[in-house]
């Protein structure tokens, strides 16, 4: 919650004055706290308070639109996006930096398209406005041309850290999915030592190349841009950047297709109503050449950096990348209409039968849980076996108050739910 008050400060403030300048200082690092742990309930109840407290204050006031949109009270917080839309200049500018794009993604669970690309187009313009003109790197001649034959040079690059089943999980499927789907690239894989050894074996047994980005390797380098190193490879003519939780498809193979036959550097894809970013960080690709070195500027940008964010590398494209992308992206998006914006081609079916999906979209939006013996803040192992009693997968999960919670890729939690596939407890965490 932003701390900002409205209005003119006192100079010397009543006790009453400095009564509620205390309230809303803890009412917004409870709201901080809760929202940092997903606990929207509180989080708005802290918002109504220090609303009452500042009644005018916009950057309360986009806090709570988006703890109502994050309980799924769609109507209320499109009132409250519509207040702050309605207010002046002066006092919108008070409001968090993303409530434009909050208004939009509302709009979108509502059904409200035309408003939905109304709102989003006008985030995305005025992001373009700020940072179209930052420096930007000259591109020389044609892109390299495709290489079928050598799909050594086409790369489709993931970062992967953590021992969550939510990414690890999604990381090896997005790699058997490649080589039918995206037969001339290959999947390198950005990762570190918190990656399970059985993990990378996994990865490396379905195809795909590690970099191992452990310790020094990392060198000043946020994990989430690893896979923007790829970038600087001099051996890689194409490059596609792809989030580890968000399944390759169709839908995406034939975009991808028109982007390398076309002379465009870039190819960039918005496919659903939260993609308001200027450059969606798992969305993007590009060709040798058409960037300046980034491994450098990561490393300055990094170190300048007072708060690193999980959107770090999405605010890193949007500062750093987006003046250079701009002059030569092919955009797919139906959504918003932006920056020349074109319709995705024509597809074969998509093979994630999931009822939302869409290019870009988190495969782990369900969980699984179970109980267990262990004492609060222990972990539980636990294990996927098939039909057969073979071992699908193998991770522990925290346990807190008796129960343990993982996020897993839908298709892995279908085929648990319909008995094929079982899960059973182990007594020993899986190895590092």
């Amino acid at each position: 919650m932003s701390k900002q008050k409205y209005g003119v400060p006192q100079s010397r403030p009543n006790k009453t004055q400095a009564a509620q300048a205390r309230q809303f200082e803890q009412l917004a690092n409870t709201f901080k706290t809760a929202m940092a742990h997903r606990e929207y309930g509180t989080a708005c109840t802290a918002a109504e308070a220090a609303l009452k407290i500042l009644p005018q204050h916009m950057g309360v006031m986009s806090d709570y639109a988006l703890c109502l949109m994050r309980q799924q009270q769609y109507t209320r917080a499109h009132a409250v996006y519509l207040r702050i839309y309605n207010s002046s200049t002066t006092l919108q500018a008070q409001a968090s930096s993303t409530w434009l794009d909050g208004l939009a993604e509302v709009c979108g669970w509502l059904g409200l398209r035309e408003d939905t690309l109304r709102y989003g187009q006008q985030s995305l313009k005025r992001a373009d406005s700020l940072h179209s003109r930052g420096p930007s790197h000259a591109m020389a001649g044609n892109p390299p041309p495709f290489q079928k034959d050598r799909p050594e040079r086409n790369i489709i690059a993931f970062t992967l850290f953590g021992d969550s089943p939510r990414y690890c999980e999604s990381a090896i499927a997005n790699v058997l999915a490649a080589k039918e789907l995206f037969p001339y690239w290959r999947c390198r894989v950005y990762l570190d030592q918190t990656v399970p050894t059985a993990i990378q074996h996994r990865l490396r047994d379905a195809g795909a190349q590690i970099i191992d980005m452990s310790g020094a390797a990392q060198d000043g380098v946020h994990p989430l841009m690893w896979r923007f190193l790829v970038v600087d490879d001099p051996e890689v003519d194409r490059y596609l950047i792809r989030d580890a939780d968000s399944l390759l498809s169709e839908r995406e193979q034939a975009a991808v297709e028109q982007w390398i036959t076309s002379d465009y550097w870039f190819h960039h894809m918005r496919d659903y109503f939260t993609h308001t970013e200027l450059i969606l960080a798992g969305l993007w690709g590009g060709c040798r050449g058409g960037l300046m070195p980034l491994k450098p500027l990561m490393q300055a940008w990094m170190a300048r950096q007072a708060d690193v964010t999980r959107f770090a590398d999405q605010i890193f494209l949007r500062e750093i990348v987006w003046p250079t992308l701009r002059q030569s992206v092919l955009n797919h998006d139906e959504w918003f209409d932006f920056h020349g914006a074109v319709s995705f081609p024509a597809h074969a079916p998509i093979r994630w039968r999931t009822e939302h999906f869409h290019v870009g979209s988190n495969a782990s939006f369900r969980a699984i849980r179970g109980v267990s013996t262990k004492p609060s803040g222990e972990r539980q192992g636990w294990r996927v076996l098939d039909e057969q009693g073979a071992e699908i997968c193998a991770y522990s999960a925290q346990v807190k108050e008796g129960e343990w919670v993982a996020d897993l890729p839908f298709f892995v939690i279908e085929a648990i739910a319909s008995g094929q596939w079982r899960v059973e407890l182990t007594t020993e965490q899986p190895p590092n």
